[in-house]
């Protein structure tokens, strides 16, 4: 019996023991942040090539020797403005044929429809009708009182028969000629216009107002629609192209204000984004955007790398903890951030994103531990073990 009393005494201190061990391992091992101090996220900065607005690169649509050319590196020329001439004698030839011919079938054209209001050709028809038709009532009379014969009847029909046939013959004539001649005009207005272009096409224009920055042929070359022989570009804005990453792109919009910092001029001018691409590249996942400037530089710019920040840039610091803290429920956002060895569940109010940081507005303090990850789904108010504190860089929370 004591045996028995001192195994069952042995088997207690075990389980009392064991249950101790157990209670102490209850305690959710998680890893934590802290939550630190950083330059608020509208210092990000992204760099691009300052551009024109557009450029246009000049092909002749005619081919021959260029006889002259108008224009130099470096002029600013109106749309429209002639830069360069291409041998046009052949084509002043062919102009000259098509403005004769034009002007034949026009003549023809006119005639016809001179002779369709007058008549001319329907109207002697339209009297031998008439006559015929006249004698033909009047002997149909006499043929009915027995006064001529069936012969003389017979004839006077065949008469107006005949005479209805040249009549109709005669406005059918005079409608196909009408057609005829505005089909010919037609017909030489379009070899007109096409002789025009030619002959145009040998005096190269440039399409629109900007700076000529190239001149790619010389004079005596002979060129075709093969060969870039000009370039223009619209320097009446510049802009700049960036690419944002899918992360970052909900802080920007469509008329948002930008810094543009030249370094190589020790120049910063005004702009604004004036587009952004809808979808994300599918490799990258980085978003188009093009920022216009707003201001002139004192020199070109064009072709040099300029730093693009929000213009809101704020100097005082924020507070940042990594995003994936951050949870949400019917009441709002919130973390769990340790307090007493305790995870504490609080509230708090959401900035800026930075890649993979946020910026808390409310609800933290700089030091203030939060939770990333748990071994098990976390209550408020539940003890806890930490593992792992991570570290924030600046590279993280995009400073620079």
């Amino acid at each position: 019996m004591k045996k028995l009393t001192a195994v069952l005494m042995v088997t207690a201190m075990l389980s009392s023991a064991l249950s101790g061990c157990a209670g102490a391992g209850r305690q959710t091992e998680v890893t934590v942040a802290a939550a630190k101090e950083g330059k608020d996220l509208s210092a990000m900065v992204w760099q691009g090539t300052v551009e024109a607005l557009s450029s246009v690169d000049i092909i002749p649509a005619a081919s021959g020797k260029v006889t002259q050319i108008m224009a130099k590196e470096g002029d600013h020329v109106e749309a429209g403005a002639a830069l360069l001439e291409i041998d046009n004698q052949d084509a002043s030839l062919q102009l000259e044929q098509a403005k004769a011919g034009y002007q034949a079938a026009q003549a023809s054209f006119n005639s016809a429809q001179k002779a369709n209001q007058q008549n001319t050709v329907v109207k002697p028809a339209q009297i031998s009708f008439t006559t015929a038709s006249d004698n033909f009532d009047r002997i149909k009379v006499l043929y009915a009182s027995g006064d001529v014969s069936q012969t003389d009847y017979e004839a006077a029909k065949a008469q107006m028969d005949v005479a209805q046939v040249q009549l109709q013959a005669a406005q059918n004539n005079q409608t196909t000629t009408c057609e005829v001649t505005q089909a010919q005009l037609e017909s030489a207005k379009a070899a007109l216009d096409i002789a025009q272009k030619r002959y145009d096409d040998c005096m190269v224009v440039s399409p629109i107002k900007g700076l000529v920055t190239k001149i790619s042929v010389e004079t005596g070359q002979t060129v075709s629609p093969q060969i870039k022989a000009a370039t223009v570009i619209d320097d009446s804005g510049k802009k700049v192209e960036i690419k944002v990453a899918d992360m970052d792109i909900d802080q920007i919009k469509t008329g948002t204000e930008v810094n543009v910092n030249l370094q190589t001029l020790g120049e910063s001018l005004k702009g604004s984004i004036s587009d952004i691409s809808a979808v994300s590249d599918s490799q990258t996942g980085m978003f188009d955007v093009t920022v216009s400037l707003g201001e002139e530089s004192t020199n070109s710019a064009i072709g040099l790398m300029a730093d693009i920040r929000i213009a809101d840039n704020k100097e005082e610091n924020s507070v940042y903890i990594p995003a994936k803290s951050v949870q949400s429920d019917d009441s709002g956002s919130y973390v769990y951030k340790v307090s007493d060895n305790s995870a504490v569940k609080a509230p708090v109010t959401l900035g800026k994103k930075k890649n993979a940081y946020i910026e808390v507005t409310n609800g933290l303090t700089t030091g203030d531990l939060v939770i990333l990850q748990s071994s098990k789904p976390l209550t408020d108010g539940e003890k806890i073990s930490i593992l792992t504190v991570k570290q924030q860089d600046k590279t993280d929370k995009g400073e620079n």
